[in-house]
């Protein structure tokens, strides 16, 4: 190694081509030398445009080139525990996109790929990253909310702006529908907003359109938490919605929290209190990914653990799976 990492992103779909690809270019402790994906077409665009001399249409070949020290895997869900763990027994640390596995037991044998290969595993636990999350997380470690009891958070995508032929709705592929691929960012950040505060029990609810698709395109949690506090999440992609709909909103005994825009209430002797401060409206998501790939470069480069663990994307894993059970059982689901 010359000082600086050399990468290559395996998977050059769009969360590749807006988020990470720009991130990792404009880090300068990386060189970007190798893509790799299906779509030759696609490579020859981006390779044409990021000047990158080297792609790949077959992972293996990737897996084995000598020159490649680190992998970005931004793949279908069902590819992410064997080409991360495939990375790691030829030598190289991974950066994995959420979810880290498509179940629990999966996640788990990846992170025993690491431990026994001595590689660096990082998932891409990034939406707690956006500055106005981080915002949120300080009024909750400063107790300026009160005691927190109640949280609810949603990502509901209308049907005009999810394409029926994407991976994400085929069972084999995505690995489960609307509540692995969506309620997995959520869980990211309502699981680090909430903390110390730990999930105890799953209450999941799931439906689907007829004829669309192999996997449920609505879905309904209930989680509960050790401290008494309840989340509930909603997930949709085929809703008859003009528009996508995201929010999170947080509630303790002394004021409330909003995210999308960011809103801060607080209750200062007995009236309610707007103390939102002033924060930048556009480029969250982006910055975030330039600053989950800054964590990434100083864990690999200079020792440096990381504040996104392995641990948090296994137990979101944990409680995805236990959605599918409560879903399936129709009861409530704990734990362990």
């Amino acid at each position: 190694m010359n000082g600086r990492l050399q990468v290559a992103v395996v998977g050059c779909g769009v969360q590749a081509q807006l988020a990470l690809i720009p991130a990792l270019i404009a880090n300068p402790s990386i060189e970007l030398v190798a893509l790799c994906d299906t779509d030759v077409r696609k490579l020859h665009l981006l390779s044409a445009r990021y000047n990158i001399k080297r792609y790949y249409t077959d992972f293996d070949r990737l897996k084995e080139d000598p020159e490649v020290n680190a992998v970005v895997i931004a793949t279908p869900n069902y590819l992410h525990a064997p080409m991360a763990m495939a990375a790691m027994e030829n030598g190289k640390d991974v950066l994995c996109e959420m979810p880290l596995a498509v179940n629990a037991s999966e996640a788990e044998e990846i992170l025993r790929t690491a431990q026994r290969t001595r590689r660096r595993l990082m998932p891409c636990l990034v939406t707690r990253l956006r500055a106005d999350v981080k915002v949120v997380r300080r009024y909750v470690e400063d107790k300026g909310l009160g005691q927190l009891y109640y949280a609810k958070t949603g990502w509901l995508r209308g049907r005009n702006a999810w394409s029926p032929s994407t991976w994400q709705k085929e069972l084999r592929y995505a690995g489960g529908g609307a509540f692995l691929v969506l309620g997995t960012a959520l869980l990211d950040s309502a699981l680090w907003l909430v903390m110390p505060a730990k999930p105890v029990s799953v209450i999941g609810v799931a439906a689907k359109r007829v004829g669309e698709g192999m996997v449920e395109d609505t879905a309904f949690a209930l989680i509960r938490f050790d401290s008494g506090l309840v989340l509930t999440i909603e997930v949709g992609w085929s809703l008859l919605m003009e528009r996508d709909f995201v929010y999170f909103n947080l509630f303790g005994t002394h004021g409330a929290a909003l995210l999308n825009p960011l809103t801060i209430n607080k209750e200062v002797q007995g009236r309610l209190v707007n103390i939102t401060p002033q924060l930048p409206s556009k480029g969250l998501h982006r910055e975030a990914y330039k600053r989950l790939i800054e964590l990434w470069v100083d864990s690999l480069l200079r020792d440096v653990p990381p504040d996104v663990s392995v641990g948090d994307a296994i137990l979101i894993n944990r409680i995805v799976d236990a959605f599918y059970r409560s879903n399936a059982s129709g009861s409530e689901v704990k734990l362990g």
